[in-house]
């Protein structure tokens, strides 16, 4: 198991010369008063200081007021996880005394095992609320539990921690069982929950784990693990963190964004720029049934033999895009298995709770979590650009809940009646999906490696049916980044988390499929108000850039060839701005599409900042209850003038209207580009601000790609969701 060294941000030393101006014990002294549970976890507090910029001990901070979240090991704990290090040969002896513990390292000049060591134990054990989040109780974690989601803060190791049952008590927390008894501790600056085995996260990259795999023969990804090393994609599944990042931030070379127009608060730069991936893989245990052989025994095939036989596998069962071609060069992206493989990969790490996003879709609030409507997102895959569908219905047809999919199409009920809550009602055979499993999987550093129930492909057929219905993507969605460092629909509610910043190129490009301008202020807001409370937008968030704008995007990719409108969806308003859009292929030579896009016209309203709003020319009428058919030649005359009505499938919380019934069109859907669009060609979408006014904002929400089957179908017109 190796261990590695991380750093907690920039400290200042912690003042505690007012420890004792409040009544009540803090963490450290109920740790203190109960030594013979905790007097090891106290020893290492004493001599573990916050970062590696300051000289003061983690007990020092857990003196002092603040959140703190605190899963404290017992002795027995400590000593047990000791003896796990003796026993891997970490160290010769389960003691502080070992003699590895000793050594000065060459390099550092430290006790670097010691050191590492100690904060393993320490920063895992730790979660810091800051001055607006309240520490984690169990009723917190037992909320999470049946899904193994995890906590909505990272630990002091950066790493956040899944929930789940525990064996033998009724909650753990990254595998370590939670006290039935001795939990949700009060402290004046904190909570205290003991648990009975060291909190201890893998450390391994996905490179690494499945490395191991092939060297060590272990049985459970075995396969995917000689495939990734056959497609020579493990150099890419090595990394994690990009640290010159880093060090801008902690140098201060690079510093958060001016305070937002409306907001209030400063851009909060992301302290970290983690680089991840989510894969999505069939076990062992599926190919030995595919590939016809004895249970248990795919490990005993060397690596040449068993990617062969997959290459062969995916090859006669048309497993990959026509276009693609057998043989034996596996790292060519245009390689038959190749694509197979990679389209199992997402850059990006995708938790469990984020795998779709339940935030304002109809029916959801934050307090009950009632799932009801559908819900969906798309992502772009390594390798060959294509995209990949996840999908959830509560409440299916046949009678399954809360299953997760992947390219999933089901028939919903879409209509415009009362009746219609986009719901599921039946599923074609060749359209079901494929099940992923979100509990009881590997746990990987730099990234999310689920099981999933069946084969995962790409082919022609595969690619008709994702381009036979609308493709709707949240623009947080597009950058991998954003789901990576947990910036994406971040549920805590305090101004780091809900405020984001994003540099400009020039400076730092955080955002690999975005080039941002020098004048440009770029942020992401969450849109997170209350658990009761959030703002008008498709999924909570939406970037908002702000000043004289020039931002430039890297599309997602269509499904196939064809005709496709591209579409923004716009929350209009007064502090809103005018942007000329330019679409193609060419980045440096990118065409204007039509008229500027001014985003503060609504559906009934035009905005004028600082005057008097006008009419708007866009043509909305609100609907008819009951005249399906007066709606629909309404909705024709807005299409007229490259407008539409927003989606019906979600709403604001407190107001059980949906965007589309909303009151003036407030929110509307903008059709930026009509035109052919090829599979294989990487589209850019450029924003340019039209006005002068350095205040004015630019607002994106989501995209759509709507072929022309779905919006010129004289039998079945496009649904109003």
């Amino acid at each position: 198991m190796p261990l590695l060294t991380f750093c907690v941000s920039c400290t200042e030393e912690v003042d505690t010369s007012d420890r004792y101006a409040f009544a009540g014990k803090t963490i450290v002294d109920y740790l203190k008063d109960f030594p013979e549970s905790y007097s090891e976890y106290s020893a290492l507090l004493d001599s573990v200081e916050i970062s590696d910029f300051s000289k003061s001990t983690m007990s020092q901070l857990l003196s002092a007021r603040g959140n703190y979240t605190c899963f404290a090991p017992t002795n027995e704990a400590i000593y047990s996880y000791l003896d796990s290090l003796a026993e891997i040969g970490i160290i010769s002896e389960p003691t502080w005394d070992a003699p590895e513990f000793w050594e000065i390292d060459a390099e550092t000049n430290t006790r670097k095992l010691l050191d590492e060591t100690r904060k393993t134990i320490v920063y895992n054990s730790l979660i810091d609320g800051g001055d607006e989040i309240q520490p984690y109780l169990t009723s917190d974690i037992s909320e999470r539990a049946v899904g193994h989601e995890m906590l909505g803060l990272p630990n002091m190791m950066n790493r956040k921690l899944i929930c789940s049952a525990g064996n033998g008590t009724n909650y753990a927390i990254g595998g370590s069982n939670i006290s039935n008894t001795n939990c949700d501790i009060y402290t004046i600056n904190g909570r205290i929950h003991q648990v009975d085995k060291v909190i201890s996260p893998n450390t391994q990259t996905a490179n690494e784990y499945f490395y191991e795999s092939i060297d060590k023969k272990k049985y459970g990804f075995y396969t995917f693990a000689v495939l990734v090393d056959a497609c020579g994609l493990g150099e890419v599944l090595h990394e994690s963190e990009d640290n010159d990042y880093y060090n801008k931030r902690i140098t201060g070379e690079l510093k958060n964004l001016d305070t937002h127009p409306s907001e209030g608060v400063p851009g909060h730069l992301p302290e970290h720029r983690y680089i991840g991936y989510t894969i999505f893989a069939e076990d062992d245990a599926w190919w030995e049934k595919a590939l016809g052989l004895a249970d248990s025994s795919i490990i005993e095939l060397s690596p040449e033999e068993l990617v062969k036989m997959v290459a062969n596998y995916v090859n006669s069962n048309n497993m990959a895009l026509s276009t693609a071609h057998a043989g034996t060069d596996y790292t060519n992206e245009d390689n038959t298995l190749n694509q197979f493989v990679t389209y199992h990969i997402v850059p990006g790490k995708l938790e469990t709770s984020k795998l779709v996003i339940h935030f304002c879709e109809l029916y959801y609030n934050l307090v009950d979590r009632r799932k009801g409507a559908s819900v969906f997102d798309y992502y772009t895959t390594m390798g060959k650009r294509r995209l990949l569908k996840t999908y959830e219905a509560s409440r299916t047809y046949d009678g399954k809940r809360n299953i997760i999919y992947l390219n999933r199409f089901p028939v919903l009920k879409n209509g415009r009646g009362k009746d219609q809550d986009y719901t599921e009602v039946s599923c074609d055979e060749n359209k079901q999906g494929i099940r992923i499993y979100t509990s009881n999987n590997p746990e990987i550093y730099n990234a999310y490696l689920y099981r999933i129930s069946d084969c995962l492909y790409y082919n022609d057929e595969k690619a008709n049916i994702m381009a036979s219905e609308r493709v709707r993507i949240d623009f947080a969605t597009m950058f991998p980044e954003m789901m990576t460092n947990d910036i994406r629909c971040n549920e805590n509610y305090d101004a780091v988390h809900r405020d984001v910043g994003i540099p400009i190129t020039s400076k730092y490009r955080y955002l690999e499929n975005v080039e941002i301008s020098d004048p440009t202020r770029f942020y992401y807001l969450t849109g997170r108000i209350s658990d009761t409370q959030c703002w008008h937008n498709y999924e909570g968030d939406e970037f908002n850039i702000v000043g004289n704008y020039e931002v430039t995007f890297k599309l997602p990719p269509v499904p196939k060839d064809g005709m496709y409108e591209l579409r923004l969806g716009i929350s209009t308003f007064p502090t809103r701005g005018m942007c000329q859009c330019y679409w193609g292929n060419d980045k440096s030579n990118l065409p204007a599409t039509g008229l500027p896009v001014d985003m503060r016209m609504g559906g009934t309203v035009w905005y004028v900042k600082g005057g008097t709003d006008m009419k708007s020319i866009l043509g909305y009428e609100e609907d008819v209850e009951g005249d399906d058919e007066l709606n629909a030649e309404n909705d024709r005359k807005m299409r007229n003038n490259w407008v539409m009505k927003a989606p019906n499938s979600y709403y604001q919380f407190g107001s059980d209207v949906t965007m589309r019934a909303q009151n003036q069109g407030k929110v509307i859907r903008r059709i930026i580009v009509r035109e052919n669009m090829k599979a294989d060609e990487v589209y850019y979408l450029r924003l340019k601000s039209v006005l002068r006014d350095p205040e004015t904002q630019l607002y994106l929400d989501y995209l759509e790609y709507c072929p022309k089957e779905v919006y010129d179908n004289p039998l079945v017109p496009e649904d109003i969701w």
